[in-house]
């Protein structure tokens, strides 16, 4: 019998989250064992896609518990700040309760058996879990504190509660788990459960292909992909590229994403490098896009997981990403790609370094294809996934 699940998402965007919830659902949908709903805050291209695959969900509008907190002036320009980003978590909590009554009558339409919440950033997926009497599972994707800097609306105490009173706390990576630790009691049940990127049929035809790209070596193409922010270290690159193109000119960056991309297009202007930096937007097609360039760059600190590490690497590309967060679970440091420590300097070293050696990198490339061949299939996923729903509701 197919497990009635709830989940509840963040956000309706297309991105990492979104796209490794919607690969293990459609698995387990598929296998006959998952009868999902989908509730997201809104409409958007994962409402689109899961319309297209016939994936019911429903829309309510819950808004995050989580939020930036910006302190600019004076002290009592501070204290004014402080108290109105006090007052939008107050109303945003008095929203967000007030919306429970709706998803639960969406959920006992459903027949759900078991939430989810696909995010740290889901606010109402446990009271609703509560209120209907039924298990909650937590899916966690982020280092909400330490990546992006995020403030907790209702406290650290309120967080690691919510959390602990979970059935299950899925991390993402050991780093989410040793976060996660941060703010729960030693007994709560923690299990590492990383990103299934791809079936596993894919990874076989990617590897078949995958030294086409080094037959085409000037432009080189280094390639950054995902949301534009300041934590995800976009800027970074490309002042890293300005050095790397002192000593090798054939060098560029494609930057596939969309954001914050106000300072990121200022800087590339100051540097002067219009012709050698290509901000390709939104990319629908991302194994299209890593089928043209040579090697990722992971510039976030921080980062859980890095969905985006383990999609090139599928697609035979080594990776230079910062030492920090799950990004080194992901490197084998000198043998899948790099790591590097610190700020532009160590990127444009290790950038340079790729480029000195195109015999290693290669080399490089093939590992990480086969590393991640076996290690993050969306089937490996799914039956983890499954297994940890089935207990919960036990």
């Amino acid at each position: 019998m197919a497990l009635r699940t709830a989940i509840f998402t963040h956000y309706a965007e297309l991105y990492g989250a979104n796209r490794s919830m919607l690969e293990w659902v459609v698995e387990l949908r598929g296998r006959g064992v998952l009868d999902p709903l989908v509730v997201l805050p809104k409409e958007g291209p994962l409402t689109g896609s899961l319309q297209a695959i016939g994936i019911p969900y429903a829309v309510v509008p819950f808004e995050p518990w989580m939020s930036e907190r910006n302190y600019m002036g004076r002290p009592h320009h501070r204290i004014m700040q402080y108290l109105a980003y006090r007052k939008a978590a107050r109303v945003r909590a008095a929203h967000n309760a007030a919306l429970v009554p709706d998803a639960v009558n969406r959920l006992r339409a459903h027949g759900t058996q078991v939430v989810l919440s696909n995010s740290a950033a889901v606010p109402i997926g446990h009271p609703v879990a509560r209120a209907l009497g039924m298990p909650h599972v937590w899916h966690i994707r982020e280092l909400p504190e330490l990546h992006y800097r995020l403030h907790l609306d209702a406290g650290r105490n309120a967080y690691g509660r919510a959390l602990g009173a979970s059935a299950c706390v899925v991390a993402i990576s050991e780093a989410v788990k040793h976060d996660v630790l941060r703010y729960v009691q030693a007994n709560t049940r923690i299990e590492v459960v990383p990103n299934g990127v791809l079936p596993r049929a894919r990874y076989e035809e990617l590897r078949q292909v995958m030294m086409e790209r080094w037959a085409q070596l000037s432009p080189f193409r280094f390639v950054q992909v995902g949301l534009i922010h300041p934590g995800k270290g976009q800027v970074e690159a490309v002042e890293a590229l300005a050095q790397v193109r002192v000593r090798f000119p054939q060098a560029t960056l494609v930057i596939a994403g969309t954001g914050r991309d106000k300072p990121l297009r200022q800087r590339i202007s100051e540097l002067g490098l219009e012709g050698a930096v290509e901000l390709a937007g939104f990319v629908d097609d991302v194994p299209a896009l890593l089928k043209r360039c040579h090697v990722l760059l992971s510039t976030s600190r921080d980062e859980a997981f890095g969905r985006t590490v383990v999609e090139a690497m599928a697609s035979g590309l080594p990776v230079i990403g910062h030492d920090s967060g799950g990004t080194p679970e992901l490197i084998q440091n000198g043998s899948t790609g790099r790591l590097y420590s610190g700020g532009v300097r160590p990127l444009a070293a290790a950038m340079s370094g790729i480029m000195s050696d195109l015999v290693g990198a290669q080399e490089m490339g093939r590992r990480a294809q086969a590393f991640a061949a076996a290690n993050f299939s969306v089937e490996r996923t799914a039956d983890r996934m499954h297994a940890l729903l089935l207990q919960a509701v036990r």
